[in-house]
């Protein structure tokens, strides 16, 4: 339960307000969560992700947000796919039956993506879970979802492809992912 009588009204509001530099407001296990733009690396995947979703006909969403009956939650994946009748009535946020699959390209923190976001988006019954890590060059797709998250993940390496299952029975081609380049010391 969040301390906040209603965060989503809360989400709402911070949401009208002008986002410097697309700063991204989320709701993550009852807290609000600000996140800083991403990085022209991380921009690129998600926009490779998006073409090669689109060119199959389906509606590539980049930070969507999605919701389900539980209120501590109302993430904004970095792609959310979908089809144009799931989204018939513009509905905000998305609710998870009418997602796909969403797909995250980790920034900084591992643990939201790897353990948070799984287990919420597989507990809300989203079909599909991709996530890249841009930081050891590897993409994990879930599938299978339950109530804690995912009974099956598979892993690939950047430059080999990412086979998805149906409803999309396509590969998704990773040649074009980049490694973030080292961090460098701050003084």
């Amino acid at each position: 339960m969040s301390p906040i009588a209603n965060p989503h009204e809360l989400l709402r509001f911070l949401e009208e307000l002008p986002e410097p530099n697309e700063l991204r407001v989320e709701l993550i296990d009852g807290k609000i969560v600000l996140q800083a733009s991403a990085t022209p690396f991380h921009q690129l995947i998600v926009s490779d992700l998006a073409c090669r979703f689109d060119r199959d006909h389906w509606e590539a969403l980049p930070g969507q947000a999605v919701g389900s009956s539980d209120s501590s939650f109302e993430p904004k994946p970095d792609l959310v796919v979908t089809t144009r009748d799931a989204i018939t009535g513009n509905p905000h946020p998305l609710p998870c039956g009418s997602a796909a699959l969403v797909a995250e390209v980790i920034a900084d923190n591992r643990e939201v993506d790897r353990i948070k976001k799984l287990a919420w988006y597989g507990g809300s019954g989203i079909p599909l879970y991709l996530i890249v890590d841009p930081h050891d060059g590897s993409c994990q797709l879930h599938s299978q979802p339950y109530s804690a998250g995912y009974r099956t993940r598979t892993t690939t390496e950047f430059g080999r492809p990412i086979e998805l299952p149906k409803p999309f029975d396509f590969a998704l081609d990773t040649t074009k992912f980049k490694l973030y380049p080292p961090r460098r010391p701050v003084r």
